[in-house]
């Protein structure tokens, strides 16, 4: 049976507080699922993230140093691949109007070592929803951004990451291409995208570099804490 009257996050919030175990599935064009133990939220996907590295080999039986630094890094993988599921699912919810169902489960859907809370899952899409908010002004997952051939600055220094993304823009991409490109998280190519356009180094596709918005240009009435977060990438 579908639920349609409860929004998503009001529909996950109930099974978590009732400690369900199972999967709820999402369908629609953000469409994903998310993956429950006893109310914890072990994994979460959507068809407009990517799933963890497949660069990144899931940790043995083997103990070790070597494999304890795996599965700390597949931990994090898994983790940040579901807040960025989730960021799009809890997010696109009212816009697409997604119709969602349940099915239990008698036994854990997955690994629990790197599952969440759904306390800790919806503070964490909290923030990054307030996030991407400020930086819509000048970028999305879904703009098209573009290489800018001068460098106005004598020297910059950009992170391996920025390289990376920097030598793959061609004749524009936006970061969800990028993201998926790169097997990254969506949230996090947008920030880092983000932060190049400050630095002159991208710009969006049909606006030129020079009227390009810094964080600075940002409306003055907005509170400080909100601007906080512009402010800090760009320095």
């Amino acid at each position: 049976m579908y639920f349609n009257r409860d929004p998503l996050i009001v529909r996950l919030g109930k099974l978590a507080e009732s400690g369900q175990t199972g999967v709820l599935r999402v369908s629609g064009a953000v469409g994903g699922a998310f993956y429950l133990s006893e109310g914890d939220v072990l994994y979460a996907e959507s068809k407009r993230t990517p799933e963890p590295s497949k660069w990144l080999v899931r940790p043995g039986g083997h103990p070790g140093e070597a494999d304890a630094a795996r599965s700390l890094a597949w931990t994090f993988a898994v983790r940040e691949a579901t807040v960025d599921a989730a960021l799009e699912l809890l997010s696109g919810g009212s816009r697409h109007s997604p119709r969602h169902r349940f099915k239990e489960l008698e036994s854990p859907p997955g690994d629990r070592s790197s599952g969440m809370s759904f306390a800790a899952l919806h503070a964490e899409v909290t923030r990054r929803q307030e996030i991407v908010k400020q930086l819509s002004g000048s970028v999305t997952a879904d703009t098209t951004v573009v290489r800018n051939p001068r460098i106005e600055a004598p020297g910059l220094q950009v992170s391996a990451l920025q390289w990376a993304l920097l030598i793959r823009m061609g004749g524009g991409s936006t970061p969800r291409d990028l993201a998926w490109e790169l097997d990254h998280s969506v949230f996090g190519t947008t920030v880092e995208v983000f932060r190049l356009i400050s630095l002159r180094l991208l710009s969006v596709a049909g606006l030129p570099a020079s009227e390009t918005p810094r964080a600075s240009d940002a409306p003055s009435g907005r509170r400080h804490d909100t601007m906080s977060f512009l402010r800090a990438v760009t320095q």
